[in-house]
């Protein structure tokens, strides 16, 4: 029972942790007068992720782009990013007891405006492009997540 109770206090940390680690995007204040970045991340089909987070490194900041909670392929992220190139350092994934990290083998990554966020698509789906402007996926999460922003007034990330 003692074991049980301490199992439980420390999933709850776990989990108030990765909550922690997000932006409010329902929330106004979270877009004023900061620079950052918001999109949808698509993990691979039949990846194996249940209960595990994923990261992304892009321009030196840790974004959790899967949250631990959700199986779902799409996924909202967001985070604050200094204006300027962000390059894509690295993407970290969980299968069972096995931590994977995975680099470019090629610079990429998104230009993050000076005032303001911009919006992308990133994918590690096959035969998709890393980054996309995929509208009506982008437009969808922000309408399902309520992202205070009028979905018009963020400006799509240059990517190279």
């Amino acid at each position: 029972m003692k074991y049980l109770k301490l199992l439980g206090i420390l999933s709850a940390c776990v989990l108030m942790t990765s909550c922690a680690q997000s932006l409010s995007v329902s929330k106004k204040e979270t877009f004023e007068q900061k620079s950052g970045i918001i999109g949808v991340f698509r993990q691979p089909v039949g990846f194996c992720s249940g209960g595990y987070q994923q990261q992304i490194k892009l321009g030196g900041e840790k974004i959790i782009v899967k949250p631990t909670w959700t199986s779902e392929q799409d996924n909202l992220f967001s985070a604050y990013i200094q204006p300027g190139n962000a390059d894509l350092e690295s993407y970290r994934y969980s299968c069972g007891f096995t931590e994977t990290t995975l680099k470019p083998i090629e610079k990429h990554g998104v230009v993050i405006p000076q005032n303001g966020f911009c919006k992308i698509v990133i994918s590690f789906l096959n035969n998709d492009e890393l980054f996309s402007k995929n509208e009506v996926l982008l437009f969808n999460h922000f309408k399902k997540e309520e992202v205070a922003k009028d979905f018009e007034e963020i400006p799509y990330c240059e990517t190279y």
